[in-house]
C-alpha cells in the first residue's frame, strides 16, 4: 500500500468526498416537494430537492457578490483609505 494512503490528511478527505457524494446521490433519490402557492390547492408548484438546493447555492452566491460590490463601491471616501488606517502620523514637533 502506498505511503500516502496511511495519512491522516487522505483518510479524512476519503471520509469527506465519500460522504458528499452519498449526500448528493441520496437527494437526488427524494421525491418532489410542493409549494401550495395559492390556497385550497389552486396552484401547486412542484420542484426537485435538488433543484431547491442548487438554486438556493446559485442565489447565496448572487447575494453574496453583490454584498460585496455594493460593499466596496459604498467605500468611497477619500478621506477613510485602507491604506493609512496603521501608519503613525506625522510628529508635529521641529527640532532646530
Amino acid at each position: 500500500m502506498p505511503s500516502f494512503v496511511k495519512s491522516p490528511k487522505f483518510i479524512i478527505s476519503t471520509i469527506v468526498v465519500l460522504w458528499v457524494l452519498y449526500i448528493i446521490y441520496a437527494n437526488f433519490q427524494v421525491d418532489t416537494v410542493k409549494f401550495y402557492l395559492l390556497p385550497f390547492g389552486i396552484l401547486t408548484l412542484q420542484l426537485k430537492l435538488s433543484a431547491i438546493v442548487i438554486g438556493a447555492a446559485l442565489f447565496g452566491a448572487a447575494a453574496l457578490f453583490a454584498i460585496q460590490y455594493f460593499w466596496r463601491r459604498g467605500s468611497s471616501n477619500p478621506t477613510f483609505s485602507s491604506s493609512t488606517t496603521g501608519s503613525v502620523p506625522p510628529s508635529s514637533k521641529t527640532t532646530a
